[in-house]
């Protein structure tokens, strides 16, 4: 009898070791429903017992839908798994869906405790590569004329756009990344700041060969300065003020930085060395 209480005891043992936080994962623009598809599979197979949850909302050109917008959607959609997880869960955004994932940790009171952001534009976009998949009429030098403007702010990514040679627009109308980085104070700065600092960990992957991302170092926040030379994360003002908590971060070990060549965007999730190497590893 004890020897039976003894197994059945430390098979309970086991299976409560197992039992990893879900994982939630955001798309995105111009995403379908299957597209994040794969990568959930390859969590599941190679991750044994992890709850992999997709946001299945905002699709194809649903997904141009104003940032904050998507962020209510969003969270509303991944409230009931959060409250069920009670020692947190971790999120996935790839691409826009990286930017809106930032807005719900930012703006809301999650138990988020591991962020990894997927080729996304976290320091903005400026780039006709980019621009060519949604808008083909326009180019980067002249775009900032409807995206600069109350109506242009409509659309998602005239929300992260952020034109190096127009940054007093940018400031006056992008109602979403500056306020994001606490560049624009507000009543909320310090709420922003206090919810981005319960992360544990933040994982950003990107590349030089992503061929969407402009500049592809805006997934590590890196990001032009007027004359288009990059200026790196640690250099940015927003890093060096700690304006919204990226500094705290790095400076207590909490954030951890992949550079992988030879993956195109729309690669990344499908991509399996990426998903073994750099996003397995964290879902423990």
């Amino acid at each position: 009898m004890r020897l039976q209480f003894l197994l059945v005891f430390s098979g309970i043992l086991i299976l409560t070791c197992m039992a990893y936080k879900p994982v939630i994962i955001i798309h995105g623009v111009w995403d379908l429903r299957f597209s994040l598809n794969f990568l959930a599979e390859q969590i599941r197979q190679y991750h044994i017992g992890t709850e992999v949850h997709i946001i299945d909302i905002l699709h194809g050109w649903r997904s141009l839908a104003p940032l904050w917008y998507q962020v209510k959607k969003f969270h509303d959609e991944m409230l009931p798994v959060m409250q069920k997880a009670s020692d947190g869960v971790i999120l996935i955004g790839y691409s826009q869906g990286g930017v809106i994932s930032r807005g719900i940790i930012e703006t809301t009171e999650h138990n988020i405790t591991t962020f990894i952001s997927l080729s996304s534009p976290q320091a903005g976009q400026y780039g006709d590569d980019f621009l060519r998949l949604i808008f083909p009429q326009y180019i980067k030098e002249t775009v900032y004329e409807v995206f600069y403007s109350r109506i242009g702010q409509r659309v998602s990514v005239a929300n992260y756009w952020n034109d190096p040679h127009h940054q007093a627009l940018y400031y006056k109308y992008s109602d979403y990344l500056p306020y994001l980085n606490n560049e624009i104070n507000d009543s909320y700065s310090k709420e922003y700041r206090h919810n981005f600092l319960k992360l544990k960990k933040l994982v950003l992957i990107g590349g030089p060969d992503d061929g969407v991302i402009t500049p592809w170092q805006s997934s590590h926040f890196g990001y032009f300065d007027s004359e288009e030379n990059i200026t790196e994360m640690r250099d940015q003002i927003f890093y060096q003020q700690d304006l919204f908590g990226l500094r705290t971060l790095d400076k207590g070990g909490r954030i951890k930085i992949y550079e992988i060549p030879g993956v195109y965007h729309t690669d990344w999730h499908h991509n399996v060395s990426v998903i073994k190497n750099c996003i397995l590893p964290w879902l423990d």
